[in-house]
């Protein structure tokens, strides 16, 4: 009796192990500033990210790259993003630049343990060959864009289409919103995976709240007491975000994936703070090496794999990390991944264990140059750190540097129930524009009026960089000094060159960056006004 039990168990054991392997959602914002969330800022209405964060893990100390590229590369393979030429600057869509295809990637890592890997929104990661796309790099299956922004409606970016569904160029519902395009794509998914045994992955990058700046005008309303029209939208695409959310998790709840499902959340970067993000108190904007850069808004949530949740951790955390961290969490052995820069963190999100980090890099540019260190609580930054250099608070009513010149607006939205008086408003608005471009001169008026924001816009910019004048280095103790206010340098030149030193030690490992030149290969106009694959090797 006893001797069957005992073979009963070890045949059951692999599907008991198997039972624990958990789903993984892991959400990424675009461009969310530190102060742009509710559990940050009470004005910002974010009740699905705000009940989830106070529910799991805050990850108060997790950093993340200045700009896009660079941080969804860490992501994906737990890699600094100057070991593999991709720092500094985002990929445009004319550039052969990739993720390198000598690292291996998150998903490709979780399908060998039996996962279904599914991604959906922005990429950001190359696409000039089709060995560089989301379903040559280890997802299942993709809906989203290849490139870094485009119109949230009609997913144009600079003159092309950028819409794709798996290879496939795919067209959305006209009018529909890309968040809640999104949205739907993940409630399909989580329904579909129903059926399936194996655990599920999936990756879902949100284009919000990247500019350009349009939202639903049932979100817009919501913040009416706003008179920044620029904040008033912006704000509006963070709860239209966070509705996504919920009606994710719904879907995950309504399928009973609930009990064992680990959420990520984190933004890429800082938000744009020179154009309506708000990072404050945090110094800078996004594109700098200052905090208001590069400390994310992040959590962890999960129902029943945290031991200990509803806290702040205030634990060193960095993009490289979850790669690792996520891999630990579905059974694998992050400690066989020699090539990669990420920790495994698992133990302190897990059971709120101290961070086993104690140090990183926040960028190393050898283009501008520039770099920056921590190490404990101190940061070096060595060299230029940024164009927006100061502590922007958002501006009452106009923004400080608006950008409407590559994308059109959001005139075209629908603003009734019923599709009969929406199509009369459309005419309408059709006729007032053909009736208005009749007028001789108005198309000039028009673009001298875009040409005069530009102007305020480089001016402001060149105002902002000539304000300050930067000593070489700049050391802050960021625990004392979060707002990066007192430069500590000088009291402290030993510090300086010791962390100056370890700093080297990354430099050396840099190696020369992907080519930046644009090829015009690329254009979308060979390709029928699609943006796509297959010019580079």
């Amino acid at each position: 009796m006893l001797r069957g039990t005992f073979l009963a168990f070890c045949v059951l054991f692999p599907v008991l192990e198997g039972a624990k392997k958990p789903h993984i959602l892991f959400i990424v914002a675009d461009d969310l500033g530190w102060n742009d969330v509710g559990w940050h800022n009470p004005d910002i209405y974010t009740p699905n990210l705000d009940k989830l964060a106070h529910s799991g893990v805050i990850l108060n100390s997790s950093y993340v790259h200045p700009i896009c590229t660079p941080s969804r590369n860490s992501f994906l393979t737990g890699v600094y993003p100057f070991r593999v030429g991709l720092s500094g600057t985002a990929i445009d869509p004319r550039q052969p630049r990739f993720m390198s295809l000598d690292t291996p990637t998150l998903p490709e890592k979780l399908k060998k343990l039996g996962y279904s890997t599914h991604m959906i929104g922005k990429w950001h990661l190359g696409f000039c060959n089709e060995n560089y796309t989301p379903t040559r790099r280890g997802f299942d299956s993709f809906l989203g864009f290849y490139a870094g922004a485009q119109d949230y409606y009609k997913h144009m970016n600079d003159g092309g289409y950028d819409f794709r569904f798996n290879k496939t160029v795919f067209y959305p519902p006209k009018k529909q919103y890309s968040t809640k395009t999104y949205a739907k794509r993940a409630v399909d998914i989580i329904k579909e995976h129903k059926k399936n045994k194996n655990p599920l992955f999936l990756y879902l990058a949100f284009q919000s709240v990247h500019t350009p700046l349009q939202v639903p005008k049932k979100y817009e309303k919501r913040y009416q007491l706003l008179k920044n029209k620029d904040r008033k939208i912006f704000s509006g695409m963070v709860t239209a975000m966070d509705d996504a959310v919920g009606a994710v998790m719904a879907a995950f709840k309504k399928h009973k994936f609930l009990g064992n499902l680990v959420v990520v959340f984190t933004t890429d970067n800082g938000g744009a703070a020179h154009i309506v993000g708000n990072n404050f108190p945090l110094r800078g904007s996004k594109t700098t090496l200052w905090e208001g850069g590069t400390r994310a808004v992040s959590f962890v949530y999960s129902k029943n794999h945290l031991k200990k949740n509803g806290y702040v951790h205030e634990g060193l955390f960095h993009s490289t990390d979850w790669f690792p961290t996520l891999l630990a969490a579905a059974g694998g052995k992050p400690k066989l991944e020699k090539h990669i820069d990420g920790i495994n963190q698992w133990p302190m999100i897990r059971s709120g264990k101290p961070s086993r980090r104690t140090e990183f890099v926040y960028d190393i540019d050898k283009s501008r140059p520039s770099s920056a260190i921590r190490m404990g609580d101190y940061k070096l930054i060595v060299g230029n750190p940024g164009d927006y250099n100061s502590w922007y608070r958002v501006a009452a009513t106009d923004s400080f540097c608006p950008i409407y010149d590559k994308y059109e607006t959001d005139s075209d939205q629908d603003i009734f129930i019923y599709e009969s008086l929406n199509r009369m408003v459309r005419n309408a608005k059709g006729y007032v524009r053909w009736l208005t471009a009749k007028i001789p001169g108005f198309n000039m008026v028009r673009k001298w009026h875009r040409y005069r924001q530009l102007k305020r816009c480089e001016k402001l910019k060149k105002h902002d960089k000539t304000k300050w004048i930067f000593p070489k280095y700049l050391l802050y103790n960021i625990k004392d000094d979060p707002s990066e206010r007192k430069n500590i340098a000088g009291y402290k030149p030993m510090l300086v060159l010791k962390m100056k030193k370890r700093l080297e030690r990354y430099q050396r490992k840099a190696v020369p960056q992907q080519t930046k030149k644009k090829d015009p290969r690329a254009d979308p106009k060979r390709y029928n006004g699609v943006w796509t694959p297959g010019w580079c090797k």
